[in-house]
């Protein structure tokens, strides 16, 4: 099989209301949606969700490195895919959303090739699962009004963002508990917003409210002080910003500095480098759990499967599609709640109209 040609287009998805982090407020999010077609007939589906602040490239970059990647790849076989991330790699450093868009291309077409669902392909055996809903930092009575809303709609599992002035953060998650009982589970992402000693601070708080993990908490490129924080708290850890590529999760598995690792394919490149950050984690014994940015059904599908397929891979924070309405991508998983079944279908399962 060739690759015989690369498209791309832009797209914009709106949020149903601005949705606020420790460092930024968001209104929506733009992607590049990507095809690969091939001399067989089969057409795989991509796309790159950049978020500067974190992978470093933006829409217009996407767009020149995908021109010059379609250049080198074409005529390439679209199942070798870890010569295609050589090829990449070998001509430019980061980038790693449109590395991402091709590699879920290729597994899309992969996977279609062999007439199974992707997740299927990739090993997995079970299409369901449940992944938690995000909440954006407001006041801590609308933060609580809007868990208790999620629970409403079938949400078990609700990650709230905090990361601004502990006082308040700490209200915030108080309020949230009240409003939603003790039978929802909460995660906590501070995105980098606090100190080693806020983080420390919070933490006895956050376990007597049975609180699962702190995610983040600190700056992404403070290790050490990621480490002390893991080391002087009951709570488990997650590393999110400072785990970005395999590299990263090496170096993290060899301080110990957290107890597991956020994994985005956008952050790292694709499906082949998240599977090699869960294979770096899981041989230090520890756990992953995978998240998403700013991504359309396309890369948020390709995502599911690839959380439906890892068994170390127990945390799914896969909810942006939650947010954003899209009637031109279609298909790749039905939602009951929180609980998420992919569909029947080969390759990541999805139809896009018009491109």
């Amino acid at each position: 099989m060739k690759i015989t040609d690369i498209q791309v287009k832009k797209a914009s998805f709106a949020f149903d209301k601005p949705f606020k982090i420790s460092f930024a407020v968001l209104y929506g999010f733009e992607t590049m949606v990507l095809r690969i077609d091939t001399d067989e007939g089969i057409t795989g589906y991509g796309e790159a969700g950049p978020f500067e602040y974190v992978t470093g490239d933006n829409l217009d970059t996407c767009m020149v490195i995908a021109q010059a990647f379609r250049e080198k790849l074409i005529g390439e076989d679209p199942l070798a895919i870890q010569r295609i991330h050589s090829i990449m790699n070998g001509m430019y450093h980061g980038h790693t959303s449109v590395k991402a868009a091709i590699d879920i291309a290729c597994y899309d077409i992969a996977a279609k090739k062999m007439d199974v669902l992707l997740y299927r392909f990739l090993g997995g055996h079970n299409p369901t699962f449940v992944s938690d809903v995000t909440i954006g930092i407001r006041s801590p009575k609308e933060m609580a009004e809007e868990c208790l809303d999620w629970k409403k709609k079938g949400f078990s599992i609700l990650k709230i963002k905090l990361g601004e002035d502990i006082r308040e953060d700490a209200e915030r998650i108080k309020a949230i508990r009240s409003a939603v009982g003790d039978d929802v589970t909460l995660r906590v992402d501070a995105n980098q917003g606090w100190t080693v000693k806020e983080a420390i601070q919070m933490a006895p708080l956050l376990t007597s409210l049975n609180v699962e993990l702190m995610e983040q908490p600190v700056k992404d490129y403070d290790y050490a002080g990621l480490k002390y924080v893991t080391e002087h708290t009951d709570l488990p850890i997650a590393a999110d910003e400072s785990c970005r590529v395999p590299e990263d999760a090496a170096k993290l598995a060899n301080m110990r500095a957290c107890d597991a690792m956020n994994i985005k394919l956008m952050k790292c490149g694709g499906i082949e480098p998240a599977l090699r950050i869960n294979a770096v984690s899981e041989a230090n014994n520890l756990w992953c759990m995978l998240g998403c940015m700013g991504e359309s059904v396309i890369a948020n599908t390709a995502a599911m499967h690839l959380f439906a397929a890892m068994d170390n891979i127990r945390k799914a924070d896969l909810d942006i599609t939650f947010f954003s309405h899209c009637d031109w991508i279609t298909g790749g998983f039905t939602a009951k709640g929180g609980e998420i079944t992919l569909t029947e279908r080969p390759g990541i399962g999805i139809d896009v109209d018009g491109f």
